[in-house]
């Protein structure tokens, strides 16, 4: 093997390397990212909204309402009916049985819904919102919906301060990612400097340069990219055998299993695409700066 040839092997070889690396990175933040997002939208809809019936509703009036709440997809997570008596037993629960006796045996407490929000509802503008639509036209069967407004405000902020900054340290890892990726391609495409310009003194055109320059590129990208996702995939079983907890929990919940393969498939399609665009777009203007640069500047 020729020294030349073993020195593209080797810059080949650098070049996925660190493509693989930097790709790993910003694949483990945003995996971590996704993680956050899922954990941030179950935080928040367990924040809830009470609906109390007047005293003289009855029961199937209460349990409509119900029905036609958990139809409500996409804004409504979950309604459950809570009767007088549970409503009770709650009560009791929390205070001791003690609060009811001076009442005579008499339950104060109205039937109700406890309703829980998407996650995208959970805000004091969505919330009331979804209050006042549902009052209109039912006062004569509701009473009062409560919530606690201030607590669905600054969870609401809390959040969006987070995701915002999530997205701000993901784009700074990105640019670095693509600079340093871009740096790499360019001391690769640099050793071979003095055999693009013998390809143009002989009358190769610039897209018949680019083009073997371009498809290696592909490649590289693709491989770093299957690398990187093979990493990923490594650092998530080493991360599940130290926490066996979360295999158990998947294994029973088939909806949070299926959710957390699709989340992994669209990072690692990310991952994958990330990579070969990186590569092809650094390669192609890597090769500008030597295609058109001066013979006396290649030295």
């Amino acid at each position: 093997m020729s020294k030349s040839h073993k020195s593209n092997s080797l810059a080949e070889i650098s070049t996925i390397f660190g493509m693989t690396l930097l790709l790993t990175l910003f694949g483990v933040f945003v995996y971590f990212m996704v993680s956050a997002n899922k954990k941030s939208s179950e935080i928040k809809e367990q924040l809830s909204i009470d609906i109390l019936f007047h005293e003289s509703v009855d029961e199937s009036t209460v349990k409509m309402m119900e029905k036609k709440l958990k139809s409500m997809n996409g804004v409504v997570k979950n309604a459950l009916y809570v009767s007088k008596d549970d409503a009770q037993k709650l009560m009791m629960k929390h205070v001791g049985e003690d609060a009811f006796e001076i009442l005579d045996g008499v339950n104060p407490l109205p039937s109700s819904i406890h309703v829980n929000l998407t996650s995208d509802y959970v805000n004091p503008d969505s919330a009331k919102h979804f209050s006042s639509a549902l009052l209109k036209g039912n006062q004569h069967i509701i009473s009062e919906i409560a919530y606690n407004e201030s607590q669905f405000l600054e969870i609401g902020n809390v959040f969006k301060n987070f995701r915002l900054i999530m997205i701000f340290i993901a784009t700074v890892l990105l640019i670095i990612a693509i600079l340093l990726i871009y740096n790499t391609i360019r001391l690769a495409v640099f050793s071979k400097r003095f055999m693009i310009r013998t390809m143009q003194l002989v009358g190769a055109k610039s897209y018949f340069i680019r083009r073997p320059f371009i498809f290696r590129a592909f490649y590289q990208g693709l491989i770093s990219g299957v690398l990187a996702i093979l990493f990923l995939i490594s650092l998530w079983y080493s991360f599940t055998y130290i926490n066996p907890n979360i295999i158990i929990s998947l294994s029973s919940n088939s909806s949070a299993l299926n959710k957390e393969i699709l989340d992994f498939t669209i990072v690692s399609s990310g991952i994958l695409v990330a990579g070969i665009l990186i590569s092809v777009i650094s390669t192609y203007f890597a090769l500008n700066k030597f295609i058109w640069v001066k013979s006396e500047k290649l030295y």
